[in-house]
């Protein structure tokens, strides 16, 4: 019988060095069953990120593949980058079957949201997409907040025990999240994408639980993945988001990194008041028009994207796009950030990759004046 890495579930070998799997054979031969293979045990012990070989169409086939054996879903979301979360195939599985919704990144938050503020808002976001969990645990897998609060709403829904599917897009925290609900640092955790590469088993103790961890699917439209690995991390919060506050003139230019170019349109007398929140590593530099072009060409303290990627991300077809955004609404860019409107309404001109998905949403954060 085969071995697997307990930590991604790849099928461990000990022949090829450059392939997926690979562990030294004297390793692979030996006695212990709690193997881990090369990629994982860099990740886990050096932070070391070796790529992976695999496609889009192969996490989500290994997705589908353990969907026939589960009773339940357990999406996990990111709140941070809520829309950047959603994927169509994850919002197919919850029209079809029973979920209990994970939230996660609750610390994260700024201006101290109640969990059930947060609840709320989250079931109304779903109901729009048709989806009706039995659900929603909000949750910090940094500080371990609400977890155990998942194994409760489990039990309860399922007193006789459950295979729950944990599936999610990529660097949501699934994997984090099964380890502090199994109280063991076994599945292999890291802010690079695609850590997870087959479905892996996992039973919560003394219990009759079985989660299966699945691989994060990729999808489509989020900033991040418009710049290299490096910049890529620095786009996912680690502590509590930066925010600031605008009231801004006509033909002014807010830089958001030197990824997205905002120029106020409104014209009236009453400015509008609204407030940007993205990581802490994102600029946020407000200039005028002509300033701004040179500032994009030029200045290497706007980012991202960095200098090892930049030439990259400029080959990038752009678009131009009016949006009116109404106050208490949200314009949402997916893996990147937000703005949220206090007054408006705000109208502006954006310039950004013409595939960055841009959304309006209702307000998750009505920023303070």
């Amino acid at each position: 019988m085969s071995k697997k890495c307990i930590g991604c579930g790849i099928e461990l070998q000990g022949e090829n060095p450059n392939a997926n799997g690979y562990l030294p054979t004297s390793v692979l031969e030996g006695p212990s069953k709690d193997l881990l293979c090369q990629r994982c045990f860099k990740i886990k012990n050096y932070g070391q990120y070796i790529p992976i070989k695999m496609s889009k169409e192969d996490y989500r086939n290994e997705v589908r593949k353990s969907l026939k054996e589960a009773d339940v879903a357990i999406p996990v979301f990111d709140i941070i980058d809520f829309e950047g979360s959603f994927n169509d195939e994850i919002l197919d599985v919850l029209r079809e079957m029973d979920s209990i919704v994970v939230i996660n990144k609750l610390d994260l938050i700024p201006d101290q949201k109640h969990p059930s503020e947060v609840a709320d808002w989250v079931k109304r976001r779903l109901a729009e997409e048709g989806v009706a969990p039995l659900d929603i645990a909000i949750v910090s897998s940094k500080n371990g907040y609400g977890i155990n609060g998942i194994f409760k709403k489990i039990k309860h829904f399922y007193p006789d025990g459950a295979t729950a599917l944990v599936l999610g897009v990529t660097n949501v925290g699934k994997s984090s999240i099964i380890n502090k609900l199994i109280g063991a640092k076994r599945v292999t955790v890291s802010k690079f994408p695609g850590t997870t590469l087959k479905s892996v088993k996992t039973e919560i103790p003394f219990s009759k639980i079985t989660l299966i961890d699945t691989p994060g699917l990729i999808p489509e439209g989020r900033f991040s993945d418009f710049v290299c690995q490096e910049c890529n991390q620095t786009l996912i919060p680690a502590n509590e988001i930066s925010r600031k506050t605008y009231k801004v003139q006509k033909d002014r230019v807010i830089l958001i990194g030197g990824m997205i170019q905002m120029r106020i349109l409104n014209d009236d007398d009453l400015k509008p008041i609204f407030a940007l929140y993205a990581s802490k590593d994102v600029t946020f530099h407000e200039t005028n028009i002509e300033k701004a072009k040179e500032l994009l060409e030029k200045a290497d303290f706007i980012t991202p994207p960095c200098s090892k990627c930049k030439e990259e991300f400029d080959k990038f077809k752009k678009s131009r796009v009016e949006y009116t955004v109404e106050t208490g609404e949200e314009l949402v860019f997916k893996g990147l950030g937000w703005l949220s409107v206090k007054r408006g309404p705000l109208k502006v001109e954006i310039l950004a990759p013409k595939d960055g998905d841009i959304i309006i949403r209702d307000a998750f954060i009505k920023p303070k004046r």
